[in-house]
């Protein structure tokens, strides 16, 4: 606050104009009652030598009882009047306006009180003149030092900020904003300040012109370190769209600023960190694409909410990526596990596929091993740059923004919330529960040592560790089962050797018949062929249906080739079903046989005899 703001409430409340009464002292000024002509102020302006800038404070009469009922800094004693009803104000960034007008308006109060003289065995006195109070002249003031002038364009600022009767402060700061969008000055300024809601009016002449200098430097390219009072205002002015003429080119300005300010080592990570999120949330607010909005977004929250995005559908995720998700909530419980740090990629495997199973089953509540964990994406109140001063003007309703798959943004009549997975909603006991029971019964099963203690708590986690570790040891044994390779290429010079045996043993009787057959198999006229579908079949299963066809058991073949004849059936009925959509054989202990609706069927689509 500045003595300008007390001045024009005087004025616009009491029609109380600033006297300045004393021509040898022209930084001092009175506001008195226009009825009484009594002092409410005496308002004291002076420059200050060290620090190159006026300073302002002024004594109001509204009694020094306030000392003890408002504790302030800048409340304090009077500085130049005396008495019991005065006290002293000093103006800065700190001094809160409402204050200050209460404690006038207290002034003004005291000043229109009645008052009377009693004289005692006397006539009374009677005077035509009225009471003044005669402040005690200003130590170190140079009567003819002259006050550096304002510029117009900041006094009229600050002018704009007491026309809006409101307490949005917000709304000040874009008003006035606005309205020195474009102004320029050239009077640098490197004091120190601390604000923690920086505003133009906040700040004396001096830091304002310093302030807007440098914007200036900035607005042309040129960067150079200052304080981060002037850092928050100019971001805040980007939020705002201060000179900017779209929400694309603000988030860009604000890019620009991190590479050139940020980067250049005038900022620290604190500031990279604020400019950071501003940026994330502006993206949000003003619906720029998610990828966007991703890129400014904290590395650790996207990471939290993609280990998240994976437990919730583990289904479609690798062994490896449902680990490394487990891990990110688990920790050392999964990392300092002796199933982790002997059996390695094993271990990760079995923790992932536990996991897997568990969230395919569902309690009785319906609920499967995740929401029994992690709940549903439950609604957060949601502050966009609460920590900026940024007013919103527009009316946003029915608002809704996916950040990614566990993250939502909704606005619902100005009202922003946050959807997500939140540590508030987490039953981290029941997650951690899952962990021991799993991590307890793989020790035992992997022999990795180290074994812990179950614990009765824990026993709904039980069955879903005790099904992995059953199918993974069916998998084991399948895996040792000695595995037949056949050769087949070897198949014909076998059919070949028995031919040349047979021949060996026929008679020449036998021979000559045999040859007769030939030739009038060879001169007989050649049958018609019937359309026969192929049935997939390898030379071996075809040798067995012949065989069975001829009336005579496959045992000794299945042997011979060291078929398993579950198998084979099983491949034959496969070759068979596209055809005939049924088995055609089965299992009958240590070989095969027809199942008797078939017969002809078989006979009819691979023919003949072994």
């Amino acid at each position: 606050m500045v003595l300008e703001d007390l001045t024009v409430y005087a004025k616009e409340k009491y029609q109380i104009t600033e006297q300045q009464n004393w021509k040898a002292f022209p930084g001092v000024s009175v506001l008195s009652d226009p009825h009484t002509g009594k002092w409410a102020a005496l308002l004291m302006r002076q420059w200050d030598e060290d620090a190159g800038e006026e300073i302002e404070f002024c004594d109001i009469k509204c009694g020094a009882g306030i000392l003890t009922e408002i504790h302030a800094d800048y409340i304090t004693k009077p500085f130049r009047m005396k008495g019991i009803n005065w006290a002293g104000v000093r103006f800065d960034s700190r001094t809160e306006p409402d204050v200050v007008r209460r404690l006038f308006d207290r002034a003004m109060q005291a000043a229109r009180q009645p008052g009377y003289i009693v004289v005692l065995d006397g006539k009374p006195a009677v005077s035509s003149s009225v009471y003044q109070d005669t402040p005690l002249p200003l130590a170190g003031v140079a009567p003819e030092k002259k006050r550096e002038p304002i510029p117009e364009r900041i006094r009229k600022m600050r002018q704009l900020y007491l026309q809006y009767y409101s307490n949005d402060e917000r709304k000040k700061f874009w008003l006035q904003g606005m309205y020195m969008r474009d102004y320029q000055d050239d009077q640098a300024w490197d004091g120190l300040m601390d604000l923690y809601y920086p505003t133009y009016q906040a700040l004396t002449t001096k830091q304002l012109r310093g302030y807007f200098t440098w914007r200036t430097a900035v607005r042309r390219g040129v960067y150079r370190c200052v304080n981060s009072i002037f850092v928050n205002i100019y971001l805040s002015e980007l939020l705002n769209q201060i000179g900017t003429a779209s929400p694309r080119e603000s988030l860009q300005k604000m890019r620009e600023f991190e590479e050139r300010y940020v980067n250049a080592g005038y900022g620290d990570e604190w500031l990279r960190k604020k400019l950071r999120r501003w940026m994330m949330e502006f993206a949000v607010i003003y619906g720029m694409h998610p990828e966007e909005a991703r890129q400014y977004a904290d590395p650790d929250m996207l990471a939290r909410d993609g280990a998240m995005a994976v437990l919730r559908s583990p289904e479609n995720h690798t062994d490896d990526e449902v680990y490394s998700a487990l891990l990110s909530f688990a920790k050392e419980k999964l990392m300092l596990s002796s199933v982790i740090l002997k059996s390695q990629n094993e271990g990760k495997a079995l923790f992932a596929k536990a996991w897997k199973h568990g969230c395919v089953q569902q309690n009785q509540s319906g609920k499967n091993l995740f929401t029994q964990c992690f709940g549903s994406m439950s609604p957060l109140p949601w502050r966009p740059l609460a920590n900026a001063m940024y007013w919103e003007r527009r009316s946003l309703n029915g608002v809704n923004y996916q950040l990614n798959a566990c993250r939502r943004y909704q606005c619902t009549d100005g009202e922003w919330k946050v959807y997500s997975y939140e540590t508030l909603y987490f039953d981290r006991e029941r997650f951690l529960g899952f962990i021991h029971e799993t991590d307890r019964q793989l020790r035992i099963y992997l022999k990795t040592g180290h074994p812990l203690k179950e614990k009765a708590a824990e026993a709904w986690a039980k069955p879903i560790a005790a099904a992995v570790i059953e199918e993974d040891r069916k998998q084991k044994q399948e895996a040792a089962r000695p595995k037949i390779v056949l050769n087949l290429s070897g198949l014909e010079q076998i059919r070949r050797d028995a031919l040349a045996t047979r021949d060996s043993l026929l008679t020449d009787e036998e021979k000559q018949e045999m040859a007769e057959g030939e030739k009038a198999a060879a001169h007989a006229p050649e049958p018609a062929k019937a359309t026969v579908p192929a049935i997939p079949l390898d030379d071996i299963q075809l040798l067995i249906l012949r065989t069975l066809l001829a009336g005579r058991p496959a045992d000794g073949i299945i042997r011979e080739y060291h078929l398993l004849p579950s198998v084979t059936a099983d491949a034959i009925n496969e070759a068979f079903f596209e055809e005939i959509g049924d088995s055609v054989v089965e299992e009958n202990g240590s070989g095969i046989t027809f199942i008797e609706d078939y017969i002809e069927d078989i006979r009819r689509l691979v023919g003949g005899s072994p």
